[in-house]
């Protein structure tokens, strides 16, 4: 039976694992680089000041007025339904609201 050689695997080439090191620790310094970037760009979000609410909702029902959109009338057509609804989707590109 031949000898084990597993204590011999990486003396054969200590070259190969310090460069496998240095890799795995080039590799966690970005790491730890960007999530201290990124806890630095956060903190600045943080204490930039948010709008107020009842302003931001005032502002954009006055934009969706000015818009004109379509009125919607029941109807049993599916299409005039759906081009109404296309119609409204639009408005709401254009203005700046989130999706919820």
């Amino acid at each position: 039976m031949p000898p084990k050689r597993g204590g011999q695997r990486w003396a054969a080439e200590p070259e190969g694992r310090i460069d496998r090191i240095e890799r795995i620790l080039e590799g966690l310094v970005q790491v730890v680089h960007d999530v201290h970037n990124n806890h630095d760009n956060a903190l600045e979000q943080l204490a930039m000041p948010m709008p107020r609410a009842d302003v931001v909702g005032c502002t954009t029902i006055k934009q969706f007025q000015q818009l004109k959109p379509s009125t919607f009338y029941e109807t049993p057509d599916p299409m005039a339904a759906e081009s109404w609804l296309l119609g409204i989707e639009r408005v709401f590109e254009v203005l700046p609201c989130i999706e919820e």
